[in-house]
């Protein structure tokens, strides 16, 4: 009995066209085709509907296609978006591997009671790489090479996969096809001693790994989030409205790569350049780390309205670094989303999330750091209490609620000298003392005040004062300070 080794379910989605898709994810009547040293080495069903094909040089390509457009093989850029692929599958399942040049494999057995099964789970495959503009031939079995084989192969079933779309060495493969062996169902009846001694191990050692019958371990993609996403352009855009749909559809991809991981961000970043003129980027900086895709698309149209100096874009890329666990609140069962405060007052939370809105447009169209908010200050003088500090700052001191605040809403800029009437103090009407004296007697070292403080009615108009007396004027004059609210 032949001992077998996997334990999982994998999926393989084979990115054939990556070397095109990488230039242009827009399905277009184009002829296309990516050269490496002068010569086609892929390209799309438009081109090849021309007649040209892989192996042709450039020049016999263009003979063939007067129109075509074609680009130098980048397989630098081919890595960086199969890396991003890995990243949006992430959300399907830990177990994500890479398999350069052009391939991800997930071990998705753990995730299909989540999923409801594998046929859900490839569904979703599929229809989120046709909303991203990507194409993928998928294959599924128990060992990973399997799964790579039927992909590349285009065939539900192993062994009928072609022999030249297993990883053996295109040599080996020519001198089987000599032989007779053009299926792996062909290469699995050869005895494995001559295999072995034709060929030498590395054949039996890969058809091991691929039938299951020898571990294959792989090595899967870091945990930590990571989110960079291009679209390029096959015309050049003039008008930067142009560019909202492809922005709303990289800021989309952001949007489900935060859902996936349950994670928000504070700031990202878009960049736009043309082969021929300089890179133009703008950072956008939130208020506060969310997930929401209008807000990012929001902001993003307002600082697109700003950008001057740039007349031609080719490629729009978004990228985001900075990453935060999403906050979750939970709300009430029949009243909408609301929080329950230290004073038992009920709060609902939309009036946080529009003032973030409103500080967010703020930001966008005016720039950072031309909105401020008010601070306490570890100081007892009322004109020392308070500081201004940015929006995006926190207080270093805590304020706990309190049930009673005998301190006005409203501070003068500088105390009002009181008249008095038979020695009390006087406004528009008499001034009923109700609380006080508090007294502040603080500030030697650089400005003293030594003040007892009451809180006053205006017998004439009901209003409620804050005000005080000098204990440093000779005749104790009074002054008024505060008005609450």
């Amino acid at each position: 009995m032949i001992r077998t080794y996997y334990n999982g379910l994998w999926i393989c989605l084979h990115f054939q066209q990556l070397p095109i898709e990488i230039f242009t994810r827009e399905r277009t009547e184009k002829p296309v085709v990516v050269t490496a040293k002068k010569h086609v080495v892929n390209l799309n069903h438009s081109a090849s509907v021309l007649g040209i094909s892989i192996g042709n040089s450039l020049d016999t390509a263009h003979i063939l296609a007067g129109n075509l457009v074609s680009f130098e093989k980048d397989e630098e850029k081919e890595l960086a978006t199969l890396k991003h692929l890995a990243q949006w599958a992430y959300q399907f399942t830990s177990k994500v591997s890479i398999k350069a040049p052009n391939s991800i494999q997930l071990d998705v057995k753990s995730s299909l009671k989540l999923f409801l099964g594998v046929k859900n789970i490839k569904s979703k495959l599929q229809i989120g790489l046709q909303q991203m503009g990507f194409s993928a031939q998928i294959g599924i079995h128990k060992t990973p090479l399997a799964a790579l084989a039927i992909a590349k192969g285009g065939s539900s079933s192993l062994k009928n996969t072609p022999i030249d779309k297993l990883d053996i060495e295109p040599q080996i493969i020519e001198e089987l096809k000599k032989i007779g062996v053009y299926s792996l169902t062909n290469i699995l009846d050869l005895p494995q001693s001559g295999l072995t001694r034709r060929y030498g191990v590395s054949v039996i050692d890969y058809l091991k790994r691929l039938m299951g019958e020898k571990p294959d371990p792989q090595i899967f993609i870091n945990e930590q989030p990571d989110f960079s996403s291009e679209i390029n352009f096959l015309s050049e855009i003039t008008n930067l409205k142009a560019l909202l749909f492809p922005m709303r559809r990289l800021l989309n991809e952001l949007y489900e790569f935060l859902i996936s991981r349950q994670l928000s961000i504070n700031t990202f970043t878009f960049k736009l350049a043309h082969r021929k003129n300089p890179t133009k980027s703008f950072h956008i900086y939130l208020t506060e780390p969310t997930s929401n895709v209008s807000t990012f698309l929001l902001l993003s149209e307002l600082h697109l309205e700003k950008i001057r100096g740039i007349q031609e874009v080719d490629s729009l890329k978004l990228t985001a670094r900075n990453f935060f666990p999403i906050s979750s609140l939970s709300g009430d069962l029949f009243h909408g989303t609301q929080l329950q405060q230290k004073d038992s007052r009920i709060t609902d939370v939309s009036d946080g999330e529009d003032c973030n809105r409103l500080f967010n447009i703020l930001n966008a169209r005016l720039g950072p750091n031309v909105y401020f908010q008010l601070s306490q200050e570890n100081d007892h003088r009322p004109e020392k209490a308070w500081r201004v500090i940015p929006h995006d700052t926190r207080p270093k001191m805590p304020h706990d609620f309190v049930t009673i605040n005998n301190r006005p809403m409203f501070l003068l800029p500088k105390p009002r000298k009181l008249k008095l009437q038979k020695n009390q103090p006087f406004l528009n009407g008499k001034l009923l003392l109700l609380h006080g004296p508090e007294r502040i007697d603080y500030g030697w070292w650089d400005y003293n005040i030594n003040r007892d403080y009451y809180v006053a009615r205006d017998n004439h108009t009901n209003s409620i004062y804050w005000i005080f007396r000098d204990r440093d004027h000779q005749d104790l004059q009074w002054f008024l300070h505060g008005i609450f609210s």
